[in-house]
């Protein structure tokens, strides 16, 4: 069963508990929706659904064929994130509101837990940084194939950067790729043969590129609504529940829906906040979803994702997110409130999510 921050603050007893989860969610469209699975130990061994099985129709006294869903075997391992709030204490006896003062500096710390939670979010990549969660930008981003390298059955790769044509390929017979990139299928099921022998089967997958690519080098692409609502469709089995990008990106949505002769939906959010839609889709704004990627500098990410236990889903120790008073110090004349949440990022589903990479900025 998964529980959103919001919810855990209405069950914890400890009002200061609350009051930083309340300062957590405030600014933060991600925490106020997203879901966490609390699990017990230090990580989820979780199968993330990758291929449905297939069905037919028969005849009479026709031999059935058996087909089986495939999954991909993920490990998500909680990552520890937190730091701890020290209040002085000449301040303490010298200031005639000591609680307004203690508040203030564990607010602080509150809103820094949420800036580092939602850049690991977006941009979390445990090969650069070990104490990290891998984010959304590279748990939907995917693989790019590479040519000249060796590749075993069952290895899953994208197209080229700049080439992301919004499916993924499954290495069915092993070998080394060629020196050019093959031409991707783009249909469910099809399947290309590299002149080396490796062969891939074309399957739904969430990187969709704005730009074109050609040898590795990328070219960035304009937005446009065809563009945006391609990503919508991206992700089955229903709407997104969310589309993350930047200001830069919101902008230029609502100039081009001001030139189609309409403008962005606006409606309410969980806290009563001011919220724009597209196509009934609430739009978020994160500062980490950055606008200078690429080779250049100039490209950003639109991302679009369900949320749930079979989507998008956070995970966290059963505390969520804990407040420990320290007391005095050894160092210095202070007091010590430490603040900590034990937490990760699992994807269940590769097609309830995507994203819309290489978009000029």
């Amino acid at each position: 069963m998964s529980i959103s921050l919001d919810e855990a603050s209405k069950l914890s007893e400890d009002i200061l508990v609350k009051g930083i989860i309340e300062t957590i969610i405030k600014d933060s469209p991600i925490l106020q929706e997203l879901p966490f699975i609390q699990i017990v130990g230090n990580s989820l061994k979780y199968n993330r659904e990758s291929v449905l099985p297939t069905v037919n129709f028969y005849d009479v006294g026709d031999t059935w064929v058996e087909s089986t869903p495939e999954f991909e075997a993920v490990s998500a391992v909680l990552r520890i994130l937190g730091g701890d709030a020290d209040v002085d204490n000449f301040l303490k006896s010298t200031r005639s509101n000591v609680t307004d003062l203690e508040t203030a500096v564990i607010e602080q710390k509150a809103k820094a837990l949420r800036h580092e939670f939602e850049k690991s979010f977006i941009q979390g990549n445990a090969a650069t940084n070990a104490k990290q969660f891998d984010g959304i930008h590279k748990v939907i981003g995917g693989t790019a194939w590479t040519a000249s390298t060796a590749y075993v059955v069952g290895d899953v790769v994208v197209p080229e950067a700049g080439e992301e044509n919004g499916f993924r390929y499954v290495c069915t017979v092993a070998g080394t790729s060629h020196t050019a990139n093959p031409v991707w299928p783009t249909v469910e099921g099809g399947s290309i043969a590299e002149t080396t022998g490796v062969t891939w089967v074309c399957h739904y997958g969430g990187n969709l590129s704005a730009g074109t690519g050609a040898a590795g080098t990328v070219t960035p692409g304009a937005l446009t609504l065809t563009k945006l609502d391609n990503l919508i469709d991206l992700v089955r089995g229903g709407k997104p529940d969310i589309l993350l990008m930047s200001r830069v990106s919101r902008r230029r949505i609502a100039v081009l829906a001001r030139a189609a002769g309409t403008n962005l939906e606006v409606g309410k959010g969980l806290l009563g906040e001011t919220v724009q839609f597209y196509n009934g889709i609430p739009i978020a704004i994160s500062d980490w979803v950055l606008d200078n990627l690429g080779p250049s500098s100039n490209c950003t990410t639109i991302y679009a994702f369900q949320m749930g236990e079979g989507a998008v889903c956070g995970l966290s120790s059963p505390e969520m997110i804990q407040v420990e008073r320290l007391g005095s110090l050894e160092t210095k004349d202070a007091a010590r409130t430490r603040i900590k949440w034990y937490c990760s990022l699992a994807l269940f589903s590769t097609v309830n999510a995507a994203m819309l990479s290489w978009m000029s900025s």
